[in-house]
């Protein structure tokens, strides 16, 4: 397991550098102003001098090359040109990540019990009232887009009742506001993976339910809670751990347009901001820091498989 935990870690790693690599060559290449507006309607402004500080004037590969010596040498991503002018493209995420990994990580502790619970109830009492009213939500909220949602909390929960901010509140406000303010996007996040965790949940479960070897041990004498907590719920989560995890990884994948449409100045916002306005190195460092959740997702979901069933061996040699 360890052996191959490392080899799983040295292949992101070099996933993450070649997908950061080719997302750099291609953006340079984007035919976009670089230079803010304002610094171009300032008298006297040298456009010839802005780009040899930042090494515009030098072809491509080269910038390329001086981009990753400085990431590797000393962690310096750049500087923001266009946002914030002058300060740090990593200092610029790390500002903004809390509020993204608060509200994503709420959204998944929530959505995840919840899930897990209504999928089990619903496959306990399968074809029953109870399994056909989950599962008619499970359908709508997984049709139903996650911006669509946040829409239709900001309007009758922010608009009409008035019980939440229609917009995120700044950080300056009371607790009990930000509090409030947290309601309608960990909602919006958490609709959508609870409905598809129930799903699996409820169709791996019915799988293990009428298999043939918890038939043999409700013979050998356990009951039906005995049977189900010893056995099929543990052989039913081997194939929902990969679905837990890609969870997460999805939330935090739409919180970028919940983010820009209830103006929670997050990660998502700032990636958004910047791929308006062509800030390069704020680019970079957002792409890389999606890239980074959705490689280590992965690495834990294959280790993960053995650690829910120790029969499965993780690169094993025939």
């Amino acid at each position: 397991m360890l052996r191959y935990s490392i080899k799983r870690i040295m292949l992101a790693s070099v996933t993450l550098f070649v997908i950061l690599s080719l997302t750099f060559i291609l953006v340079k290449y984007l035919p976009a102003n670089t230079i803010p507006i304002d610094l171009l309607m300032e008298e006297g402004f040298d456009v010839d001098e802005w780009e040899k500080l930042y090494g515009f004037n030098q072809p491509v590969w080269e910038q390329y090359v001086l981009w990753v010596r400085n990431v590797f040498t000393r962690w310096d991503w750049g500087v923001s040109m266009q946002m914030r002018r002058g300060v740090g493209a990593f200092e610029v995420l790390m500002t903004n990540m809390p509020t993204t990994i608060r509200l994503n990580l709420i959204a998944f502790f929530i959505s995840m019990p919840l899930g897990f619970a209504l999928g089990i109830l619903a496959a306990l009492r399968k074809n029953k009232p109870l399994d056909h009213v989950i599962s008619f939500f499970v359908m709508l909220f997984i049709s139903i887009p996650s911006f669509v949602i946040v829409t239709l909390l900001m309007y009758y929960l922010g608009y009409k009742l008035g019980l939440f901010p229609i917009q995120y509140p700044p950080s300056n406000v009371s607790v009990e506001l930000m509090y409030r303010g947290m309601v309608i996007p960990v909602l919006a996040l958490s609709f959508g993976p609870i409905a598809g965790l129930t799903r699996y949940t409820r169709a791996e479960l019915t799988e293990v339910l009428t298999s043939e070897f918890l038939l043999l041990a409700r013979t050998k004498g356990l009951n039906k809670r005995q049977s189900v907590l010893r056995h099929a719920l543990r052989n039913s989560m081997v194939p929902l751990v990969g679905i837990v995890i890609g969870n997460l990884v999805g939330i935090i994948g739409g919180s970028v347009i919940i983010e820009r449409i209830y103006g929670v100045v997050g990660v998502g916002e700032v990636f958004l901001k910047a791929l308006e306005t062509f800030d390069y190195n704020v680019i970079m460092v957002t792409l890389a820091f999606y890239t980074s959740i959705g490689l280590i997702a992965t690495l834990l979901v294959d280790i993960s498989y053995g650690i829910v069933d120790p029969r499965i061996r993780m690169g094993a040699r025939k």
